[in-house]
């Protein structure tokens, strides 16, 4: 198989670390979040020590393991984003002939079966090129997308299913048809499925030799890390005014996604909090 550049398409989407926990209670927080939005603390870990007069010394000190955890999140994150940079020119494209559905890139998940980088995130292509596969006006309306592929193991399926067939016909002549419809169709079938085993092999291998899943798991592991950070900053009191927007902080990183989704239009208590959330760091960024 001929591995084409990664410079023919583009990656869609964040990692999958914020987006399943968002919406299973935000039992981590977000990756993008964390790294976007990580403020300058109001201590430091280092700082820690010059603890606001009167305020909590414990909610100082779970607010600097909060600062470092911000830091460690933003660092492995970086790292991963070094690493797709680092390995998109050796990133193969999927062969045409295994292209299934496109758009797959509208699906809220990635699914199995879906052309990703080396990251596991969609995988966008350029629409142009593909004459064959896809029409003209879907070409000129969608210059980007990505598709679903036939995996081995269904191409192996189709090809069993179809060795299992007995080719059947009125006539001589509607029998020979079926029967050469059937070899055709193993032929194609059993090209199908070296392919895609030829694909999946090659990617698994620069999967493995880029070290892409200890990258991914190690932003994972500092996004738990940053979630319980924030979560015990909450279970503090605060005694001072600089207390409450170190609370707030650690509230706004730990659930910004969720913060964002609701904080505009959301009429519930958990859009009614969020707007509290985003008042008290206005009004405490402003007074310390």
């Amino acid at each position: 198989m001929e591995a084409k550049s990664m410079t023919q398409a583009a990656v869609v989407g964040n990692s999958d670390v914020s987006r399943r926990s968002l919406l299973l209670g935000m039992a981590a927080a977000s990756t993008a979040a964390a790294v976007a939005v990580v403020p300058t603390p109001a201590r430091s870990a280092s700082e820690s020590a010059a603890a606001p007069m009167g305020e909590n010394p414990e909610l100082v000190a779970a607010y600097g393991l909060f600062s470092e955890a911000c830091a460690e999140l933003k660092a492995a994150k970086a790292d991963l984003d070094w690493l797709a940079d680092e390995w998109r020119h050796r990133w193969p494209l999927a062969p045409e002939e295994i292209l299934l559905n496109a758009n797959a890139q509208n699906e809220f998940y990635v699914t199995p079966g879906t052309e990703t980088d080396i990251l596991g995130r969609y995988l966008l292509r350029d629409t142009s090129a593909l004459t064959k596969r896809l029409s003209r006006g879907f070409r000129g309306e969608t210059r980007q997308t990505c598709f679903t592929l036939l995996t081995s193991e269904k191409a192996r399926e189709s090809r069993d299913r179809w060795e299992r067939n007995v080719p059947k016909g009125r006539t001589e002549k509607s029998l020979a048809r079926n029967r050469a419809f059937r070899e055709a169709a193993i032929r194609d079938c059993t090209r199908d499925l070296a392919l895609a085993e030829q694909y999946e092999a090659e990617t698994a291998r620069l999967r493995a030799e880029s070290g892409a899943a200890q990258a991914l798991q190690r932003v994972k592991d500092a996004d738990r890390k940053l979630n319980a950070a924030a979560a015990e900053v909450s279970f503090l009191p605060a005694l001072t005014l600089e207390g409450v927007g170190m609370k707030a902080t650690a509230a706004s990183i730990g659930a910004h996604d969720l913060i964002r989704l609701v904080v505009l239009e959301d009429k519930s208590p958990l859009g009614q909090i969020a707007r509290l959330v985003g008042s008290v760091l206005q009004v405490t960024r402003a007074q310390v």
